[in-house]
């Protein structure tokens, strides 16, 4: 097997490996990642022990290690730096909204409860009322109570899940490393 060979079959595997794991994500099938890695993994090694040419030399080795540790180094700050910025704005009292929650007795001695959120940077009120929802009791919550409150909570989220946001911010993650990597690797490809 030639160099390219190898190169575009673990490059296929890769794809391959990503696409079931994004699926099984996807689907809640937690079985699969466990599966399929280590799979591709034995599959790389096995078309690498096919390769009749030379890889990489001593030379190549060490630049790409040298780029690696490098590339590791700047993530790892930058990803520190970064996600204390982006929860500084997550928290903030202009982006977040204000959820309020009142915890009511009744006459007959039964606790209720109202959650309300309002829009981020506003004066509670019902002009920035945004939704709510109430348990009138709740040590006696019902079916109808429970699904409503699930609902409510969901529903936060709901907006994160429809923009894809937690995939944005993975494959945002892996292009700026790849690039990282590829800068290093070319800085050390001509320093040595």
């Amino acid at each position: 097997m030639k160099r390219l060979t190898y190169l575009t079959c673990s490059l296929i595997v890769a794809c391959m490996v990503a696409a079931m794991v994004g699926w099984s994500m996807a689907a809640g099938n937690f079985l699969v990642p466990v599966i399929a890695i280590p799979l591709g993994i034995i599959v790389v090694l096995a078309c690498r022990a096919q390769v009749d040419t030379v890889i990489a030399d001593e030379r190549e080795k060490r630049i790409r290690s040298k780029a690696a540790l490098r590339t590791l180094e700047v993530v790892v700050i930058g990803g520190a730096i970064a996600a204390i910025i982006l929860y500084s704005y997550v928290v903030s009292i202009p982006l977040a909204p204000i959820i309020t929650g009142k915890l009511f007795i009744n006459g007959d001695g039964t606790q209720s409860m109202t959650i309300a959120e309002y829009k981020p940077g506003s004066v509670p009120g019902p002009a920035t009322l945004v939704r709510s929802t109430t348990i009138k009791d709740l040590g006696a919550m019902n079916e109808t109570e429970a699904v409503a409150y699930c609902t409510y909570v969901r529903e936060g989220f709901s907006e994160n899940e429809s923009r894809g946001l937690a995939g944005t911010t993975i494959g945002c993650s892996l292009v700026a490393m790849l690039a990282i990597f590829g800068v290093f690797y070319l800085y050390y490809n001509r320093k040595y």
